[in-house]
């Protein structure tokens, strides 16, 4: 097939307008709500979307370049290429780009995602000693239960009204706290303040260097918090076992993700606190950005909800049905809709070659609401326990292949464990939207301003 097209100059402006511009108003590190409503009214994803496929018909279905605001990047529209891309070597199609360094150094620059060779490998098996990837439920699943329910009991209060955001993502913020840090660390909020700032600066890609001075004292005061809990996490680990074992009581700090990073295996370069940033990032923005469309799709689908409520109601049920929901919501509206890799040396391509330094863009958020995806724009939560969303290159939430996001899993217990203690107490109506299943549900949503009602739940 030869080396990838090359779009025109008419085709690289719009692709400029229509997905590279919205993409860098939203936040390419953390939401600006007010730019997230304005891009949904807009519709700038469905222009996108029908520009992406006018694209990849004109050009055979291949993989293009494109001149955008990165420079030249290949922009994936194959299947076969996301595939070749997700499940190789993430050392040749390396994670580490300039965008992300520029977006993320400022809040995890030691962290896993922006690590490449052997601070990689060292880090990806500290990451998934204590995020347990593949690990369903995770060892600290019963924590997770009681800690949530705790933090989530009488969220909304005690008679009906409309859902109060703030009030869950504060509630949502303190079992983040508890369940990465441990109980010390619930109201210790200056550090996901100083957390949300980091990223808020690196929404501008090092831009405005003019900072770098308040983004270093955001780092010290976030650091310091992390480092604080690690090292009490790691003692109460040592007192209690003797030994550091991966056991122990949930009492302690092993009740949370430090306390099993105190017997992980690290070495002189893992840097343990560089690595909690992100777990706090993933986790926080499920209460931010995820469990209100989740509930709002459940509000709108009385089926799924009579289903998802009974899972919630059920003490020894395995939450795969409230999993496969909040997954379902992923898919529909990504939190990481756009994924962007470097080839890092020379790669075979279509009988050609990929030099070093190409840029990789793959347009997850458009992907995953492709026409060849007979549910594509409907609720389907089924579509993940039954395999098929599992073996679709198109749906990829969490990335694939060994750039897969490690605290995919956990995440899901999190947020499953989040969504069972709200649907016991609560019965959720939609006021608006109405995101039901007879249009299909919109390219994009804006979770800042959804409405619910929710009253308490008859027993």
């Amino acid at each position: 097939m030869g080396q990838p097209p090359h779009a025109s100059r008419m085709e690289s402006l719009a692709f400029s307008v229509l997905y590279t511009l919205p993409e860098f108003a939203r936040g390419v590190v953390i939401r600006r709500p007010a730019m997230v409503g304005l891009m949904a009214r807009l519709r700038t994803y469905d222009a996108a979307q029908r520009f992406c496929m006018r694209l990849r018909v004109r050009h055979g279905g291949r993989s293009v370049y494109v001149r955008s605001l990165r420079g030249k990047v290949l922009l994936l529209l194959s299947q076969g290429d996301v595939e070749r891309v997700l499940s190789g070597s993430d050392e040749v199609f390396s994670l580490r780009t300039k965008e992300k360094a520029r977006g993320f150094s400022p809040s995890q620059p030691d962290s896993l995602l922006l690590s490449r060779g052997e601070a990689r490998l060292d880090r990806h098996r500290f990451n998934d000693a204590v995020l347990q990837p593949g690990t369903v439920p995770h060892s600290l699943a019963p924590r997770v239960e009681r800690v949530v329910s705790e933090e989530l009991d009488g969220i909304f209060g005690r008679e009906p009204g409309a859902v109060d955001w703030g009030r869950l993502r504060a509630g949502h913020s303190r079992a983040v706290l508890r369940l990465t840090l441990g109980d010390a660390a619930r109201d210790d909020v200056r550090i996901l303040d100083a957390l949300n700032a980091l990223r808020r600066e690196g929404n501008w890609l090092g831009l405005r260097p003019w900072r770098n001075g308040r983004v270093r004292r955001l780092r010290r005061v976030m650091m310091t918090g992390i480092e604080r809990h690690l090292a009490a996490a790691g003692g109460e680990s040592l007192a209690e076992t003797g030994e550091g074992s991966l056991g122990g009581s949930a009492e302690t700090g092993e009740g949370s993700l430090a306390g099993l990073a105190a017997s992980a295996p690290a070495t002189a370069g893992t840097c343990p606190a560089g690595q909690v940033p992100h777990w706090l990032m993933a986790l926080e923005v499920l209460g931010t950005t995820v469990f209100g469309p989740t509930l709002a799709l459940l509000a709108g689908h009385p089926e799924h909800y009579e289903r998802a409520r009974a899972e919630a109601l059920d003490p020894a049920g395995d939450r795969a049905f409230l999993r496969a929901c909040l997954y379902e919501a992923l898919r529909l509206w990504p939190i990481v809709p756009t994924m962007p890799r470097v080839v890092t040396a020379p790669v075979a391509w279509h009988g050609a070659t990929l030099p070093a330094g190409t840029d990789l863009v793959i347009p997850v958020g458009l992907h995953t609401r492709n026409p060849q995806i007979d549910y594509a724009d409907a609720f389907t939560p089924e579509a993940w326990l039954d395999g098929r969303a599992a073996a679709d290159w198109w749906i990829v939430p969490f990335s694939a292949g060994p750039g897969r996001c490690p605290g995919s899993d956990f995440g899901g217990t999190v947020g499953a464990a989040a969504l069972a203690a709200l649907l016991r107490q609560y019965d959720f109506r939609p006021v608006a939207p109405r995101l039901g299943p007879g249009r299909p549900l919109p390219k994009a949503l804006d979770p800042f301003t959804l409405r619910l009602y929710a009253a308490p739940a008859m027993r």
